[in-house]
């Protein structure tokens, strides 16, 4: 009872840390306020979401128009689709989310159990990966074409979902992390790269033969089977707690205690001012991760296809994730940004700099959508968009300043690149949103070097 009480304690100063700005507030200093505002969002979301269900019935299907397969057909596919969010949930928050220094220094120096300490993290990122997938479902509920369900049924589907994302959750990180600690998987990430592939093949392969077998299977989708297969999650998450509570082995990376980026002091490099920007790109694991992702995912469409051309269309379709390293540029150059002005390098020359290096990491990109017979030049567009747009947001919310930085900032991010992507359908469009956002970003970098004189 202690270490959970410790471990409770962790997860609230966590909490405290990476939403310092939001809990300082006076409106939330009392736990009555906190309580009202939680209930609130949560009566708001269930609205929304049985709002959206109620409308798309009367638009989509009624009730006589429903039948057992195509029921049985949604709630498959709906079960796949979770499925695969909370993977790629579980990759992006493993990948690319690190406690502060300041954070890390401070839960070495308190008076807790390491098990403590352990359990106290992982409920933390428990909570970012679930506003993750609460964000994401709230998303996606508007696009899926509900037949005919009545309310209670619609609440049942709801908990299930719910659900289905920690039972998932607990899955993935007891095959992919724990017992790959075991195995002595995590060495090189190959415990990410076998991950990947069960996504890929899970996302374009098996998914498809689940939905068919589920919707020749004669059975009707009733309240008691929702409530079974609730069951039935309910029981595999605790089985899967308890293995990874058995498993667990106080190892140090559990506590998010690795460093942002690589050194590269071996290698002989003259320093300019590309190469200084440059390598606060390329140094980032970040960087390598997603570029591992990308190329992955390339080869194992061309094993799964034997087709070339559609395993480059793949890679053109993923390659603009890797604009999302931007997000870390501004965080992994700040410990030398002081010298700056050493290296003669003012607020003009890194904006033009910077969006050099973004034409650069997108070269590969350029060359695939002139190679390739079909329209992939808006996908070349979104690439260069999402750069920018996460270089912006990293310098907005610097990941050194708090946790959750990066968090909202690749949320931000998203949103931004995603509204101006759908705008950005000509060459001359683009051009301006290019402008406008260099602009911005040259706005951002010149009171930077202000505050850092300052």
């Amino acid at each position: 009872m202690m270490k959970l009480t410790d471990s409770y304690t962790i997860t609230k100063i966590l909490l405290n840390e990476v939403f310092n700005n939001i809990l300082s507030n006076n409106i939330f200093n009392k736990k009555r306020n906190r309580y009202l505002l939680f209930t609130l969002l949560f009566v708001v979301y269930i609205a929304y979401y049985l709002l959206n269900v109620s409308q798309l019935n009367q638009i989509f299907i009624t009730e006589e128009q429903s039948s057992a397969s195509l029921q049985n057909m949604l709630f498959s596919s709906l079960t796949n689709v979770i499925i695969i969010i909370s993977g790629f949930i579980y990759l992006i928050v493993t990948i690319s989310f690190s406690l502060t220094n300041r954070m890390q220094y401070q839960l070495k120096i308190l008076p807790f159990e390491r098990g403590s300490i352990w359990l106290g993290s992982i409920l933390f990122k428990l909570l970012l990966g679930y506003v993750s997938f609460l964000i994401i479902f709230a998303i996606i509920i508007p696009l899926l074409n509900l037949f005919y369900f009545s309310l209670s049924l619609n609440l049942l589907v709801l908990v299930y979902s719910q659900l289905l994302f920690f039972f998932s959750i607990s899955f993935f990180y007891l095959f992919f992390h724990v017992i790959s600690v075991n195995l002595k998987l995590t060495v090189f990430n190959i415990n990410h790269i076998l991950l990947v592939v069960f996504l890929f093949f899970y996302l374009f392969v098996f998914r498809f033969q689940i939905d068919q077998i589920v919707r020749s299977l004669n059975f009707e989708l009733t309240h008691l089977v929702v409530s079974g297969f609730i069951i039935l999650l309910a029981a595999g998450t605790l089985l899967f707690t308890l293995l990874i509570s058995s498993f667990q082995t106080n190892r140090s990376e559990d506590v998010y205690s690795s460093s942002d980026f690589y050194t590269l002091t071996r290698i002989p490099i003259k320093m300019n001012h590309l190469s200084l920007l440059f390598l606060g790109t390329l140094r980032n694991k970040l960087t390598l991760r997603l570029s591992g992702i990308v190329l992955l995912f390339f080869i194992l469409a061309w094993i799964d296809t034997r087709d070339l051309y559609t395993a480059m269309t793949t890679f053109v379709f993923l390659y603009p994730v890797i604009s999302f390293s931007a997000i870390r540029y501004y965080s992994t150059t700040m410990s030398y940004r002081k010298m700056n002005p050493f290296f003669d390098l003012t607020a003009l020359k890194e904006t033009l700099l910077t969006a050099l290096m973004n034409i650069m990491i997108n070269l590969p990109l350029i060359i695939m959508a002139i190679v390739l017979a079909g329209d992939y030049v808006k996908t070349t567009y979104y690439a260069f968009i999402i750069f920018e747009s996460a270089l912006i947001m990293g310098i907005i919310f610097p990941k050194n300043k708090s946790s959750v930085n990066e968090f909202s900032a690749s949320i931000l991010c998203v949103v931004l690149a995603l509204c101006l992507y759908l705008i950005s359908n000509h060459l001359l469009i683009f051009l301006v949103i290019f402008t406008v956002l260099c602009t911005i970003k040259y706005y951002l970098l010149r009171r930077s070097f202000y505050d850092e004189i300052n």
